[in-house]
């Protein structure tokens, strides 16, 4: 009796495990049956998904060290745009200077006060030039010529 059982059983049994077999599909391993594992295993499937996911992965890497870079050069450029602005702040407080030598020089003359006190005016338009990201190279000329007409009233 017991092997009439087991001689039935088998193809039952097998016929069982090829409809679960066939019924089974997933390509998730989370989800994925023992089947669908073993399937995925020799289809190259999992391979095709760990391919996939390290393409992804790097080009992820890829972006971010190319994000650094920019951020790198954005924190060069910022520290060159502050150096650039200090060194045009010492050349207005160099041009101020000469302008307090010009004032001093002119106390007695009322045409030359007044045109120091015109280049004043200018040279605050100047600050207010920097403070607002003019050109480095627009505002150097002027306080080159700011301070040359200040030194010319010192006389």
């Amino acid at each position: 009796m017991t092997s009439d059982f087991f001689r039935f059983s088998k193809p039952a049994m097998l016929v069982s495990l090829i409809a679960v077999a066939g019924c089974t599909g997933s390509t998730d391993p989370t989800t994925a049956t023992l089947f669908d594992n073993i399937n995925n295993l020799n289809s190259g499937e999992y391979d095709r998904q760990i391919a996939q996911n390290k393409a992804q992965a790097d080009a992820i890497l890829a972006q971010n060290k190319a994000a650094e870079q920019r951020n790198a050069q954005l924190a060069a450029q910022r520290d060159a745009n502050q150096s650039e602005i200090n060194a045009l702040r010492k050349q207005i407080a160099d041009v101020k200077a000469q302008g307090a030598k010009a004032r001093a020089a002119s106390a007695s003359d009322p045409v030359k006060l007044q045109q120091v006190q015109a280049l004043d005016k200018q040279l605050s338009a100047v600050e207010r030039d920097v403070s607002s990201g003019a050109s480095a190279s627009v505002v150097r000329s002027e306080l080159s010529r700011i301070k040359s007409a200040y030194r010319a009233l010192s006389i």
